[in-house]
């Protein structure tokens, strides 16, 4: 039951070619040869410009947003967007950028310290109500914890 029926196809060859001809000095004929010749050189100027002046607002837009620093808790060299947290590569702090380069992202209630003057003093220590000739030596640190006032908001 297998039946092949014969299809009409109409072929004209070369109608393509008449077709686009046909379209051409009509649309030459609607608004002249300068229209024609001014609308080329506005589509190749406009691609040729646009390149051009995309890369520019491109350069200009990294130039604003782009921020180089170091990691703030290991001195890692980083780069991020202004509005992006960052994990560092190297001990993987999340860190965004602040008003003076990186700063560490910690939750609502965290006080972030930094030491500044920090002295180790060694002292030696000896158990209480054991007679011992062995001595252990500990490590004491002592640091200063100063309150800065609240900031105006």
């Amino acid at each position: 039951m297998n039946q092949n029926f014969n299809q009409l196809q109409v072929r004209f060859p070369g109608l393509g070619c008449w077709v686009f001809l046909l379209i051409a000095f009509w649309i030459i004929g609607a608004i002249g040869i300068t229209g024609v010749l001014k609308s080329i050189f506005a589509l190749v100027l406009f691609l040729v410009l646009a390149p051009v002046i995309a890369f520019a607002g491109l350069q200009f837009w990294i130039k604003r947003n782009l921020v180089q620093g170091n990691c703030p808790v290991c001195d890692q060299p980083l780069t991020s967007l202004k509005t992006v947290n960052t994990p560092c590569p190297n001990c993987g702090t999340q860190v965004t950028v602040g008003e003076a380069g990186f700063e560490r992202v910690a939750s609502e209630g965290t006080i972030d310290v930094q030491a500044v003057d920090v002295q180790a003093v060694d002292v030696q220590t000896s158990a209480v109500g054991v007679e011992s000739s062995s001595e252990e030596s500990t490590t004491v640190i002592d640091v200063e914890v100063q309150r800065l006032p609240e900031a105006d908001a």
